[in-house]
């Protein structure tokens, strides 16, 4: 029986070798048949030839067109700002085209300012507001002071109503140090009129901002008595806070919750490079990037929804805002329960992000430093879509979407290459000035939130 297979299977192939070539052993598809390949899959890539010394002075090799990743896809991006000063984190525009900025606070000036040309800034709404008193407090060590001045705005947002707002951390940095916050009085969120008028000051209790809280990035819920949201990416205690616009009360939700965590041993890639935290800690041991928790944050269109994401991580998370809305207290104890309950993973974004916004159309928009670009996720389908990437877009900080009066919906958003600074880099300062704000044209417009 064993003779009889072997000699059948000898046939076969002597068979599927004829001489006229009419058929092979290797005669068959690799593939299926195609069928519609998945969009956007392509937009980055062309072909090239090499350079010279990149193909050894071979001519068989030196005209081939190789494929290539062009770097850049999505609409053309035009720079509106170049910074030769400070560093920026914040960007914010109004209707009319008022471009507001903030500075992390070391020896700068101010920390809230205007660009007044296309390479300079003043101060908003004036230096008097942008020079506290002090900056360390004389009577508590390696604390800050209380003060109704501004001393580190960390975010400057105009709100649906195109006014400005500025949150400040009350924790600004002297000689290397960042001070701890002087709580109640030093954080806080202070809104101005275009005009420069002060609308709103409220501060936090301790129970809600401590003294080591990291105040990052807010957005405004406009509606009914209006809301603000704020992400608080201390790594000890990471949270939302809630701000009632009417009242002035506030309180925090998802208290240490894993979706507004830092991710243990989270290793970002910058330029191809994986990025620590510097200094090692002794015996030379690497730190890993997860420092910072809940970063960048954005509402829905609707503001049903309050979207973000820990900058130590790469998902985006959502909760809803009507149960953030609600007071933990004696009358409803079970508030913070049923907020960290009706927390929802939306999924993985490709790269960490730094900065969220919305437009009028839905989409969120995920800053995205590992991939020089900027993504966006599409409520209507679930995933994430490419949006805008350029070899220029180092690090995208903080985005806003403005419907401007002259004409044109646009995203606005800080590079600042942070990555670079000196946090990163062992105590060099490895940037290049100037920073710079870019915009690129989008469909839709700012989602107001207001009605």
């Amino acid at each position: 029986m064993r003779c009889t297979l072997a000699f059948a299977a000898i046939v076969a192939a002597a068979a599927a070798a004829t001489p006229d070539g009419s058929s092979s052993v290797f005669d068959f598809p690799e593939y299926p048949p195609p069928l519609t390949p998945p969009p956007n899959q392509t937009i980055a890539d062309s072909v090239a030839p090499l350079p010279a010394n990149e193909t050894g002075g071979d001519p068989a090799l030196a005209g081939l067109k190789i494929h290539v990743d062009t770097g850049k896809y999505g609409p053309p991006i035009e720079l509106v700002h170049a910074y030769f000063n400070f560093w920026p984190t914040g960007v914010g525009v109004s209707s009319n085209g008022r471009i507001f900025t903030c500075f992390p606070r070391g020896n700068g000036t101010f920390t809230l300012g205007e660009a007044n040309s296309s390479t300079t800034e003043a101060p908003f709404p004036n230096q008097d507001v942008n020079t506290p008193p002090a900056f360390a407090n004389a009577l508590n060590p390696g604390f800050s002071i209380a003060t109704d001045k501004l001393l580190f705005v960390q975010s400057v947002v105009v709100d649906g109503k195109d006014r400005v707002w500025a949150l400040d951390t009350g924790r600004p940095r002297v000689n290397g140090t960042v001070l701890n916050a002087a709580t109640p009085g030093g954080p806080k969120l202070v809104g101005f009129d275009l005009n420069g008028t002060t609308i709103a000051t409220i501060t936090f209790p301790t129970v809600v901002v401590a003294e080591d809280s990291s105040l990052n990035d807010v957005r405004f819920d406009l509606r009914g008595e209006g809301f603000a949201y704020i992400t608080d990416s201390s790594p000890q205690h990471p949270g939302i806070v809630v701000v009632n616009l009417t009242s002035g009360e506030s309180w925090r939700h998802l208290d240490g919750h894993p979706s507004v965590s830092a991710q243990s041993g989270f290793i970002p890639f910058h330029n191809g490079v994986p990025t620590y935290l510097h200094p090692p800690i002794a015996p030379n041991s690497i730190t890993f990037f997860n420092r910072f928790a809940v970063d960048g944050i954005a509402l829905s269109a609707d503001g049903e929804f309050l979207y973000y994401t820990p900058l130590a991580g790469r998902r985006l998370w959502r909760v809803p805002t009507s149960v953030l809305k609600v007071q933990p207290s004696s009358a409803n104890p079970n508030a913070a329960i049923v907020a960290n309950q009706a927390v929802q993973d939306v999924g993985e974004t490709g790269s960490h992000a730094d900065g969220l916004e919305t437009d009028d159309q839905g989409f969120i928009y995920l800053g995205a430093p590992e991939h020089n670009g900027i993504n966006r996720f599409n409520p209507s389908t679930g995933l994430v879509e490419p949006f805008v990437r350029d070899p220029a877009i180092q690090w995208p900080d903080t985005l806003s979407v403005v419907s401007l009066k002259s004409g044109g919906n646009f995203l606005y958003f800080t590079a600042n290459q942070l990555w670079l600074s000196p946090d990163y880099q062992n105590g060099t300062d490895l940037r290049t000035k100037p920073y710079a704000i870019f915009r690129v044209p989008i469909e839709g417009g700012r989602a107001t939130q207001t009605a």
